[in-house]
């Protein structure tokens, strides 16, 4: 199993003999930096390597050599065992090839248990490995180590682990030699293993006798040797624990959402925009309609069409009847202390007659963070009913509804009032 030169900033975490550990690449190689009870307790870390203790592993001897037809067959023989993972999002199996001849190949398929899935660090990592794949393991050997107080051993078919399990003991012992020829001998039988070069410890938890009864029972060598420092693997897997899963779900929707809010902020900068430039066009032509309107007044006096042409004037000019100004007013309350008011939407509707006057509505709908009460309700009806740039509207009573979801909705409407005959004739 090769490494690769790929170097995460963040490190590695892994299981370590009694704790998890934390291990960053530096100028002098990888150096164990952190160590800690629980996964939980780092920060971050760039790849997270799961414990054997975690994982059941799966050798599967499939006969072909076509390589495209391997995920069907290593889906059916997980599911005829009764452990193909089914879960909504993320991924909790995955299998890499040990060996491929032209009519059957050799694949080691890892399924990871779901109870124990989750326990990461506070920032999700970037990667996710079994523990076998983070070290450098010998060709064709058993190689017994310790994760988090218990003995776990792999064994390897050429450069690739073709097994791995996990033991009860905390330290090797005369009767662990018995209890892996146990675990190992169906492997035999099928020819998954057909021998070991060598026996290497990587853990110094060993009794007397135990290494000599590992070498006579496997017929082949014992050497105790450190734990090497952990290696990043070319192939990356595809694990994806179902909490990494869905937390990639919420932020794309989130990322969508905030898209969508930066169009609209767009869109209502524009707004003003465009109304400014109308307004700017609108003082240039001011005097001309001024002059004009005046000559029409003395010919013809005060009549209907006159002033409905000042009242479109007026809705051009006028900052005050702007839809943004009117936005500007809706939003106002919402940052007074204690609002406890989130708008859903706010529909500002305006149309300009020649005859009639303006005819205009403002539609807000809302939900008040207080369920309990329809005081917070009220009290932002009645400050936009008070307030003086919106007195040209006649404000309804608000249409408060039923708690729903520890919010209360509501729907507030306001129609601009009709213009005064008394005024008009004046």
């Amino acid at each position: 199993m090769k490494p690769t030169s790929a170097i995460p900033e963040a490190g590695i975490c892994l299981p370590g003999e009694q704790s998890w550990e934390l291990w960053k690449h530096s100028s002098g190689g990888w150096q164990s930096t952190q160590t800690e009870d629980s996964p939980g307790d780092f920060k971050s870390a760039g790849i997270f390597g799961y414990p054997v203790s975690a994982v059941f592993a799966v050798p599967i001897r499939a006969a072909t050599g076509d390589e495209e037809l391997l995920p069907d067959i290593v889906d059916f023989q997980l599911e005829k065992q009764n452990m193909r993972p089914e879960t909504p999002v993320g991924r909790l199996m995955e299998w890499r090839l040990v060996e491929r001849e032209e009519n059957r190949t050799l694949v080691l398929a890892s399924v990871l248990h779901p109870e124990m899935a989750d326990d990461l660090p506070k920032e999700a990592p970037q990667r996710f490995e079994f523990s076998p794949y983070l070290y450098y393991l010998p060709d064709d050997h058993l190689v017994v180590w310790k994760e988090l107080g218990r003995l776990v051993f792999a064994v390897t078919r050429g450069d690739q682990p073709v097994y791995y399990h996990a033991l009860s003991t905390p330290a090797l012992t005369v009767a662990t030699a018995a209890e892996i020829e146990q675990l190992l001998m169906p492997l035999y039988t099928q020819e998954i293993i057909t021998h070991l070069e060598g026996i290497v410890l990587w853990t110094e938890s060993v009794e007397e006798g135990a290494a000599e009864e590992l070498a006579r029972t496997f017929n082949t060598r014992v050497r105790s040797e450190r734990r090497p420092k952990p290696t990043v693997p070319v192939t990356v897997s595809r694990i994806e624990p179902v909490s990494v899963g869905k937390a990639k779900i919420r932020a794309a929707r989130l990322r969508k959402v905030r898209n969508a809010v930066l169009g609209c902020m767009a869109a209502y900068l524009a707004v003003p925009g465009f109304f400014a430039v109308r307004w700017f066009l609108a003082q240039q032509n001011l005097d001309t309609l001024k002059t004009k309107a005046n000559a029409m007044q003395v010919n013809y006096g005060h009549v209907k069409s006159t002033l409905a042409q000042r009242d479109i004037i007026d809705a051009v000019i006028n900052p005050a009847k702007y839809p943004m100004v009117l936005l500007s007013h809706v939003l106002a309350p919402l940052y007074q202390p204690g609002s406890q008011i989130r708008l859903k939407s706010v529909d500002i509707e305006r149309v300009v007659q020649d005859v009639g006057g303006d005819k205009a509505s403002i539609l807000i709908r809302g939900e008040s963070g207080n369920a309990q009460s329809t005081t917070p309700v009220t009290r932002f009806a009645n400050t936009i009913k008070n307030n003086p740039a919106l007195q040209d509207y006649t404000w309804n009573q608000p249409k408060i509804e039923d708690p729903k979801e520890e919010v209360r909705p509501f729907t507030l409407s306001g129609e601009i009032k009709p213009p005064d005959p008394n005024a008009e004739a004046q």
